[in-house]
């Protein structure tokens, strides 16, 4: 089955699911988040229940990330590949949507439970549970998409899921007493006597009474005997003791929750994804190119018809550039119904002086619902414009949505996050062809750039996940963008600087006079106007404006939003400055044949590797300990033990004489056949069956004991293959490239670009220190720490007379400088753009930097190896640097003026000192 392809950092948060999960089961959840994040978890209210949120803002696809995810904790967490899955959302709306999706064929969110389970994946809602028969619990993946408000109630006789049904007869009679002892340890799970009391008249006539002391057939007890996996989404309406009571009684295994918006000291963040990382996979549409209109309402709705217009001939363009058909609509915020310009109003304006046709207008508020029924997307549909107050039906989405018009002031407009959450949106998450197409555009009634700039920017962080450094980037104004006169990227940019306003109750002398400082009245008060970065004198002066811990600590909070603002302002890809290209590696396989992109896959492709050979059969990691009513899985220096209540989470009945060796064969190929694409079906299972039989016939493992950890027994196949290939690809690599028996050269055909808003660093591994790196290309840093050896060498290169600009290079493709090796692939730490004069610009000087104890390990040569050998065949135009705290007496300093005063002849004979 061919699913819809993960975006580069959905991929990333379920790999950092799925190494939680893994590390928990050894470590339990505490340390293995500590250890994987770097803070400390929160295990309230669930204590040993893992609970962790994947960080996911406006237009980042979290719908289909929770879709995959379901597989990625049944296997990860619970071992199991017939899971029980809650998944929990804020309204019946949102259900509804998301069940049609999960249960409808073809769709992406439906192929993602079925590339795991199968086409016998059951997906229902909380009425059609006691119809599954009792059979298919424990033998197929069940999803149960409700609401949080189905179980969130103080009286519990007040909610279905939780009365008792006798439609759970057949299911609750297969349960013997020792199973359904889980339930004794549950709020409100058992019968109670007054209950039975209270039952006697009524239509079960008196049933509850030979029940007391004893579980509830009950849909919920139903759910709690399974320990499901609970997806909470918009997880942030959930942190509430009612909900807490409402999830504990359904005994989750453990909890997943998504929200772009998290409650930070509640909130076990495990991963956020930044809006670079989605503007870098076109999920958004950035910059905002954002216009003030100080004259009113009629200027801003004039300015927004004509920037549809010019986008519409954009697109127009764009689609005979073969970029597909798109009609970029408006969707005007109008005012409410007792102001000036409500919908109707906005609308009879639009038809009467601007003269657009009545069709191509549509109001969409709680009592009008023109857009019921229509496909915006389909070519013959007029509408251009799209008229709502509030917000629009929840769920809502339109890909052409490209201008937002807010005529109301954006400090007091509701839901206008929402509104530009559907404006950035791509259209077919694809980057479009026109730079015009590529941004989103917003006209707002405000007198200053800078007061609407700043009103949005606090939507987009506290409303839609947005970070600050990214929101700096992504709002421009209008009127600097080439928007439609050319169709080449943006040109310098000069920004408005960022002014925020803090509370002045008697400013000291040292505040007044202190730079970019401005005492103001604003709406009758008097207020601290800021602009430039704010150190921490000035800092500590505006917290002492305010009285109480809470007051001070919300001026911290938005001073290093200032900040952050300000710097990323500063940055030069924020500024439209441009980074020279760094070409990739390349090879020839013969000295006069093309020039291939050097990857560990073609060096693969001249190795052939037999997997049936009796070191390939071996898997020294892998060992069971069988006991009575349990199985130990000794990872190394750590082990898994898996409860008997597994049992009834395993869809192979291992305990029948009817599970086969070829079973469960049959299922290895089943989980692994997408991880090794390298070999046939028949390659494989004949690999996975001498492995089998290896185990059951050298080892003296049962037929049973493999069955149930057949989960581990996958990854340590998928293991031990990868350590094959390594052994194979590195001595191989070493033949064809390092001693160069394939042509080796830099590729500046197809090179690395470093370009604006492609720099998906994820958010919780950029640096957040105070000092300030005034050459960094991009407004953030990845993955550097405050402090450290990595962190000096960073300082030297900013600090450097050399260094124009340079990058934290990322650690993933396409968007990260890479070098082949055999392992996969190397991404150095620096890339640097070095200053020059005419025919020597556009050098490039790519550093690592590695603690001395690394500096003699083999792989650690190799890469150093690749490195040079790049440079060494650039002809002057790349440098590659090792560097370490001390090499021969030379220190960081040292080693890098060697490296970028390196004295090269240029081109045309004539010395250059660098």
């Amino acid at each position: 089955m061919t699913t819809l392809a993960l975006k580069s950092y959905q991929q990333a948060a379920l790999d950092a699911l799925a190494g939680f999960a893994r590390a928990a089961q050894v470590k339990g959840p505490a340390l293995a988040f500590g250890e994987l994040v770097g803070r400390p978890y929160n295990p309230d209210p669930f204590g040993a229940v893992p609970c962790v949120c994947l960080r996911i803002p406006t237009g980042g696809g979290k719908t289909l990330l929770a879709a995959h995810a379901v597989a990625t904790l049944a296997r990860e967490w619970r071992a199991s590949d017939a899971p029980v899955a809650v998944w929990l959302v804020p309204s019946d709306t949102i259900r509804s949507q998301t069940l049609n999706a999960l249960q409808t064929t073809g769709h992406p969110y439906r192929d993602a439970l079925q590339a795991s389970y199968g086409a016998e994946v059951r997906v229902c809602v909380l009425e059609d549970l006691a119809n599954i028969a009792p059979s298919d619990w424990g033998q197929r993946a069940i999803v149960v998409v409700a609401t949080i408000q189905s179980f969130r109630i103080d009286d519990t006789d007040k909610r279905n899921v939780y009365s008792f049904s006798e439609h759970f007869e057949r299911h609750f009679k297969g349960c013997d007493a020792q199973r359904l002892r889980v339930l004794h340890d549950l709020p409100d799970a058992m019968v109670t006597a007054e209950e039975a009391a209270a039952d006697g008249a009524g239509v079960r006539a008196g049933i509850l009474k030979g029940f007391v002391g004893q579980p509830r057939w009950s849909l919920a007890n139903w759910l709690a005997l399974h320990e499901p996996l609970l997806i909470v989404d918009e997880a942030h309406n959930t942190k509430t003791d009612k909900s807490f009571t409402a999830l504990k009684r359904l005994n989750p295994s453990a909890i997943l929750e998504l929200t772009a918006t998290p409650i930070a000291t509640q909130t076990n963040v495990l991963y956020h994804v930044s809006a670079q990382e989605l503007a870098a996979e076109a999920m958004i549409k950035l910059p905002i190119a954002l216009a003030e209109h100080p004259l009113g309402w009629q200027q801003a709705v004039f300015a927004a018809v004509q920037t549809q217009r010019a986008l519409e001939g954009e697109a127009l363009k764009d689609e005979a550039e073969g970029f597909g058909y798109v009609r970029p609509i408006v969707l005007f915020q109008a005012q409410n119904e007792n102001d000036d310009v409500p919908p109707a109003a906005l609308r009879q304006h639009l038809h009467d002086e601007l003269h657009i046709p009545k069709e191509q207008i549509k109001i969409a508020t709680g009592d009008t619902k023109e857009l019921d029924g229509l496909n915006l997307a389909a070519r013959d549909c007029p509408v251009r414009f799209v008229i709502t107050v509030q917000a629009l039906r929840e769920g809502w989405d339109c890909p052409f949505a490209y201008v937002l018009c807010s005529l109301q002031k954006l400090s007091s407009a509701t839901a206008v996050e929402q509104l530009l959450g559907r404006v950035l949106r791509m259209p077919y998450a694809s980057r479009r062809g026109r730079e015009a197409l590529n941004r989103a555009y917003a006209h707002v009634c405000e007198a200053k750039f800078s007061t609407a700039a700043s009103a949005l920017a606090d939507r987009l962080i506290n409303h839609m996940g947005f970070e600050a450094l990214d929101v700096a980037s992504m709002l421009v104004q209008q009127s600097l963008l080439p928007v439609f006169d050319t169709n080449q990227p943006t040109a310098l940019i000069e920004y408005v600087p960022v002014a925020t306003d803090f509370a002045a109750n008697s400013v000291p002398a040292a505040l007044h006079n202190a730079p970019g400082i401005a005492v103001v009245q604003l709406a009758g008060e008097q207020r601290v106007v800021v602009t430039g970065h704010i150190g921490t004198e000035v800092e500590a002066l505006l917290m002492a404006q305010v009285r109480g811990a809470k007051k001070q600590a919300q001026v911290k909070d938005k001073v290093a939003q200032h900040n952050a603002l300000v710097a990323a302002q500063a940055a030069p890809a924020s500024r439209g400055v441009h980074f020279a290209p760094v070409p990739t590696l390349g090879y020839r396989s013969t000295a006069q044949g093309q020039l291939w992109p050097l990857e560990v896959e073609a060096v693969l492709e001249t190795v052939t590797l037999d997997l049936l050979t009796p070191e390939a059969l071996q898997l020294p990691d892998f060992h069971i300990v069988e006991q009575s009513n349990s199985f130990e899985i000794y990872l190394k220096d750590a082990h898994v033990q898996l409860r008997a209540a597994d049992a009834s989470q395993i869809a192979l009945d291992y305990g029948s004489s009817s599970i086969t060796a070829d079973d469960l064969v049959r299922w290895l190929d089943q989980s692994l056949f997408q991880k090794l694409p390298d070999f046939t079906q028949s390659q494989r299972r004949a690999y996975f069956a001498a492995v089998v039989n290896h185990l059951l016939h050298e080892k003296g493992l049962s037929l049973v004991a493999l069955a149930k950890a057949r989960f581990k027994l996958a990854q340590d196949i998928e293991a031990r293959v990868a350590d094959l290939k390594d052994r194979a690809a590195k001595a191989q690599f070493r033949q064809l490239v390092l001693q160069e028996t394939w042509t080796i050269e830099p590729d500046w055909v197809q090179p690395l670009l470093f370009v604006a808003n492609r720099y998906p660093a994820p958010a919780l591994s950029r640096y957040s220190g105070r000092y300030q790196f005034n050459k960094h290309f991009y407004p953030v840093l990845a993955d550097l720490k405050d402090g450290g050896e990595e962190f000096a060498c960073a300082q030297l290169l900013d600090a450097h007379p050399a260094v124009m600009h340079w990058v934290r290079n990322l650690d993933t493709a396409p968007c990260g400088f890479a070098l082949a090796t055999s392992r996969g692939r190397f991404f150095p730490d620096f890339v640097a753009e070095l200053a020059g004069d005419g025919v020597n610009s556009g050098r490039i000087a790519v550093l690592e930097y590695k603690g001395a104890h690394l500096l003699n390990d083999p792989y650690e040569i190799e890469k150093r190896q690749v490195g040079e050998l790049w440079a060494r065949n650039s002809q002057g135009r790349c440098l590659f640097g090792y560097i370490t705290k001390d090499r021969g007496g030379m220190g960081m300093t040292g080693q890098i003026n060697a490296l970028l005063n390196l004295r090269l002849p240029d081109p045309h004979g004539i010395h250059v000192a660098w």
